[in-house]
């Protein structure tokens, strides 16, 4: 039937052996209303289906250091109101040829999306935890809804903005949940020596109660019951911020606008070129040539020079048979080149951070060539 045709051509593959790919939002949503229907048909708390916990990498710290929250970092989220595909679709009545039909008012998993980005950006919870939240939070608002489910769903699935910078070629599903995770944890951990993890929780909750509720400081500016609340919290920590920055989310959370994807553009028309591949070379010379000649700053063009003399210079020592100089010459390019992504990483995480997401392709097209 046509559910069944809709669900399975995400699967099928061109006459080149390629697997077809329809514009990635869309794909997305499609993929959630067949998992919310197989959900249904074969179990799952309230029909629907609970994916599996991530398990990302925590935040870690040298020999002798233990992470904490920094003390003025501020939580951010993007919720999920203001993702409008999340609304409009209902999973029990979908109609591919009328794919608006099912629209009508649904029940609102945002504040579990906005307590699932708290949990993310408190240092020192786990990803088990924040999911685990977010899946119970979700049972309890969605209460078996069908339509709620698959908001839930979707907004797990689309709780990272697109980032263009991604590799559909080297896409890792487990690497891309993780994402919001490990920022989030990189944004809100520092190391510092264990000895002084009680004072630096302290100066954190004093800045957090500072901030949002002051009545909790006496006139000294230290916190009241101090002894009642290390009693309560001692080995807690990471759960007592995350209550904390909950209960006060209104003032607490910054609530940012979704960055939107560019408008999906169908692949240009090929000659009968590419067959033969000669389509896809002069498309790859031309995207290299854009790279290598406008988008390098200095620090591309020293790189470039450095390793050309490196590796003529290892060229003509193979060549004079001088293998003890063609060796040294071979271990100083692979030093300059992990160097130079190392480099390429950071300002690609910056360009990522700053939400500049073309420059962070053109990085990313970088540290390949770079990597070769």
């Amino acid at each position: 039937g046509e559910e069944g045709w809709h669900c399975s051509m995400r699967g099928q593959m061109d006459r080149h052996g390629r697997r077809l790919r329809a514009d990635g939002l869309f794909a997305t949503i499609i993929a959630a209303i067949c998992s919310e229907r197989a959900g249904a048909q074969f179990g799952g708390p309230g029909g629907g289906y609970d994916r599996p916990a991530p398990i990302c990498p925590a935040f870690t710290c040298k020999a002798g250091e233990k992470a904490v929250g920094k003390p003025n970092q501020r939580i951010w989220s993007y919720g999920c109101e203001d993702n409008n595909m999340l609304n409009m679709f209902n999973a029990n009545s979908f109609d591919p040829n009328n794919p608006f039909g099912g629209m009508k008012p649904k029940k609102s998993v945002n504040k579990c999306c906005i307590d699932r980005d708290i949990c993310k950006q408190t240092c020192g919870m786990t990803s088990k935890e924040c999911h685990d939240q977010f899946q119970k939070c979700t049972a309890k608002i969605c209460k078996g809804d069908s339509s709620c489910q698959l908001n839930a769903m979707m907004s797990e699935m689309l709780a990272e903005p697109y980032d263009p910078a991604d590799s559909a070629d080297k896409y890792d599903p487990e690497e891309s949940r993780c994402k919001g995770f490990i920022r989030g944890q990189q944004e809100s951990c520092m190391c510092v020596p264990k000895e002084e993890v009680k004072t630096a929780n302290e100066r954190k909750l004093k800045a957090f109660y500072g901030k949002f509720n002051p009545e909790k400081l006496n006139k000294d500016g230290e916190i009241k019951d101090v002894d009642d609340v290390w009693k309560k919290w001692r080995g807690k920590e990471p759960a007592m911020f995350a209550a904390l920055a909950t209960k006060y989310k209104d003032k607490a959370v910054d609530i940012r606008k979704r960055p939107a994807p560019p408008p999906y553009k169908p692949p240009a028309t090929k000659s009968t070129d590419e067959d033969s591949g000669e389509g896809d070379s002069v498309a790859s010379s031309e995207e290299d040539s854009v790279a290598s000649a406008e988008d390098r700053d200095d620090e591309d063009k020293l790189f470039d020079e450095r390793i050309a003399e490196v590796e003529n210079r290892k060229a003509k020592a193979a060549e004079e048979e001088d293998f003890d100089a063609a060796a040294e010459a071979k271990a100083e390019a692979a030093k300059l080149r992990r160097e130079e992504v190392r480099r390429l990483s950071e300002k690609k995480k910056k360009a990522i951070d700053e939400e500049d997401f073309l420059l962070a392709k053109q990085i990313k097209r970088r540290i390949d060539k770079v990597e070769l």
